[in-house]
């Protein structure tokens, strides 16, 4: 893996983009796919070809075509979306999935809805524990019985037509009040919608 670029986001994030092999192609990387770098975490966002790009919280080395020291992020579970690349998805189209994320894990639903957006009907939960790696712009696609405070939303998900809401531990402006577990006790998904949590 080289690096090649890196440009700044909103409150701090970063995308960076790597050059995963010297090959025009590369396997594709899976949803959720997270590597450790300098201590820190990148999560993928996109990638085409050889050329990936990650989300991360700080800033990285600055010399072009530099090879990076990585190891892979492992949990002791794993989330059944990381066995599944956009080549070989397990989506029902008759369905509604209820995708959450938190901090950098949003890379991953950015990463799975851009390719994968059309295959059924996706609702989008995010979180920030202190910002979140967009603008917040008021939402114009409505969600019906979803706390009446809950009005921002990611324009980059909008733009994608897909309904999307953001909770803030900090209290931000048009976001709801507290995380998950405090939205849950409050607003309940209907019992046919299946949950991705992307952590």
């Amino acid at each position: 893996m080289f690096f090649l670029s890196q440009t700044e986001q909103a409150n701090g994030y970063w995308l960076i983009m790597v050059r995963l092999s010297t090959e025009k192609t590369a396997d594709l990387l899976p949803f959720g796919y997270e590597i450790i770098v300098n201590n820190q975490s990148w999560v993928l966002f996109s990638q085409t070809a050889n050329q990936a790009g990650f989300l991360s919280n700080s800033k990285s080395i600055n010399t072009p075509n530099i090879k990076i020291d990585y190891t892979e992020k492992t949990t002791k579970t794993t989330p059944p979306w990381v066995l599944f690349n956009q080549k070989n998805t397990f989506f029902d189209a008759k369905k509604t999935y209820l995708l959450l994320a938190k901090d950098l894990k949003m890379a991953g639903v950015f990463h799975l809805l851009k390719e994968l957006r059309i295959q059924a009907r996706f609702i989008v939960l995010l979180h920030a524990t202190e910002s979140f790696p967009c603008i917040i712009k008021p939402a114009q696609i409505m969600f019906h019985n979803f706390p009446h405070e809950a009005i921002g939303s990611c324009p980059l998900l909008e733009d994608w037509k897909l309904v999307n809401r953001l909770c803030s531990s900090q209290g931000l402006p048009g976001c709801f009040d507290g995380d998950f577990n405090a939205l849950f006790k409050v607003w309940k998904p209907p019992t046919d919608w299946e949950i991705l949590d992307f952590g």
